[in-house]
């Protein structure tokens, strides 16, 4: 870290530019959350309100599906259905990720090994592969679907974990702590994750968090018993259901939900990549 960084600098900081555009193109899908979490939806998502494809109006602005649902509050409704599953797959990705990390890096011999041989398995087997066979035995359940995504993302969490923990394990400061009596669990968790490597940690997750939603809108799209189901909204089926309208010259239907799929990506890995910039800028 520069001695010169904590003191006040000429122009914008390192990583800055690309926090800003992250977040502005996460701002649709909390806007959107936002509404459905405090009622303030102009229209119930899974109520027939108007005629199908009807044409945008002062009652529904972006004017309704092919099955003459509201289109905007469907919108809304679909990004906060994703914020649980979303947090699920993080959660178990950090989970399991810092336990292995840990347990590779600080462990005894037996605990090494195993964690070694657990993240060998992991890795092996391809991302894409792994989800669709828990899809296709969970069908419907995105608990599972999520959990499955942040438990093949839970390598790279252990990777950096691990390399966290091999990099600062030697330091004075840690030596000092550990003269005092502070415990194991104490260093590695307040003063190593928490202290040194939360900032590629919250990088890692923004990346699972754009990873998750393209593997649920994708899943949801194809239909038959994977994903999100009808009429429960989701990104990935109204896509799927407005596919046929585009031909018709219903573009709204898909062009919505099409575009927050891509604003939500682009924020989600915007974001982690301005985390990054502004770590490295900082060294």
């Amino acid at each position: 870290m520069r001695a010169d960084y904590r003191y006040p600098q000429r122009g914008p900081r390192p990583g800055f530019a690309a926090l800003a555009v992250g977040i502005g193109c996460l701002l649709p899908a909390t806007f959107g959350a936002l509404a459905t979490v405090f009622g303030l939806l102009p229209a119930d998502p899974e109520a027939f309100v108007a005629a199908a494809n009807a044409a945008m109006s002062w009652q529904h602005w972006l004017g309704t599906d092919a099955l003459g649902r509201d289109l905007l509050s469907r919108l809304s409704a679909a990004a906060v259905l994703f914020v649980g599953p979303g947090m699920l797959a993080a959660g178990v990705a950090a989970g399991v990720g810092v336990i292995l990390g840990v347990g590779r890096s600080l462990g005894g011999r037996w605990s090494q090994a195993l964690a070694s041989w657990v993240l060998q398995i992991l890795d092996g087997v391809p991302k894409l592969v792994l989800v669709l066979l828990v899809a296709a035995i969970a069908r419907s359940e995105l608990g599972w679907i999520m959990a499955t995504v942040g438990l093949t993302f839970a390598p790279q969490i252990a990777e950096v974990v691990g390399s966290s923990v091999e990099r600062l394990r030697s330091s004075a400061f840690i030596e000092a702590e550990q003269s005092l009596g502070v415990g194991l669990g104490r260093i590695v968790f307040v003063h190593i994750l928490w202290g040194h490597a939360r900032q590629v940690l919250l990088a890692q997750l923004s990346s699972l968090f754009a990873y998750a939603l393209l593997v649920e809108s994708s899943l949801s799209y194809l239909g038959g018993e994977l994903g999100v189901q009808e009429p429960t909204p989701s990104w990935g089926n109204m896509l799927a259901l407005a596919r046929e309208g585009v031909f018709r010259g219903h573009l709204v239907p898909a062009l919505a939900p099409a575009l927050l799929i891509a604003l939500t990506l682009l924020g989600f890995s915007t974001l982690a990549a301005g985390v990054v910039q502004g770590l490295e800028g900082r060294r």
